[in-house]
């Protein structure tokens, strides 16, 4: 039996991130995710108390998904320097794909649901622990050469948050994209001073 209900659960959650990720959440309604999900609406709220409930049921598994396909990437390398463009390329790439998590972590007009605030929190503080492991091995291992990993993941955490919606908004092709990520990437590692 509690199989079948985390099943149910589990498609009501799938369902709901289509429509989420189509409609935007203020758009989407619980008859909608009732109708499409082919269950009746007292079923939805049996599962779920509310759209809220479903839309942080909907984030938390795209958060999940985001981890461990960031640690998938980045352990494909060994060179710290390697790790850290895997980083940055999947930060500004992949984070986006995943509509319901990106709008959690980037829209104003969800700041009023408690949750979004934890997620957000979360998020930016797993972000620099991994940011803040790779400073650190890197430093350990003679790539990198900062006084404080704390800082410095601060500070390029920070940065890609930052280039998140330029870069978004760009009517760049994906080829200028790729040409101008290979210069955001040399600039952090290398400055801008000729040496």
């Amino acid at each position: 039996m509690v199989v079948i209900k985390e099943e149910v659960r589990n498609h009501i959650v799938g369902v709901a991130r289509k429509i989420f990720t189509r409609n935007g959440f203020k758009k989407t309604t619980m008859e909608e995710i009732a109708e499409v999900s082919r269950k009746g609406k007292s079923s939805i709220y049996y599962y779920f108390s509310s759209k809220e409930e479903i839309f942080r049921a909907v984030v938390e598994k795209e958060a999940w998904e985001l981890k461990e396909r960031l640690d998938r990437i980045i352990k494909k390398h060994d060179s710290p320097v390697e790790r850290l463009k895997a980083y940055m390329l999947f930060r500004l790439h992949y984070v986006k794909t995943l509509g319901n998590f990106y709008a959690a972590l980037n829209e104003e007009s969800l700041s009023h649901m408690d949750f979004i605030l934890e997620i957000r929190r979360n998020f930016e503080e797993e972000e620099r622990q991994v940011v803040r492991e790779i400073l650190d091995e890197g430093m350990k291992r003679g790539f990198f050469k900062l006084t404080s990993s704390e800082i410095g993941a601060i500070a390029i955490s920070t940065m890609m948050k930052g280039l998140e919606l330029p870069l978004l908004l760009s009517d760049k092709h994906v080829s200028d994209r790729e040409e101008l990520m290979e210069d955001l990437i040399r600039v952090l590692f290398y400055g801008i001073i000729q040496r």
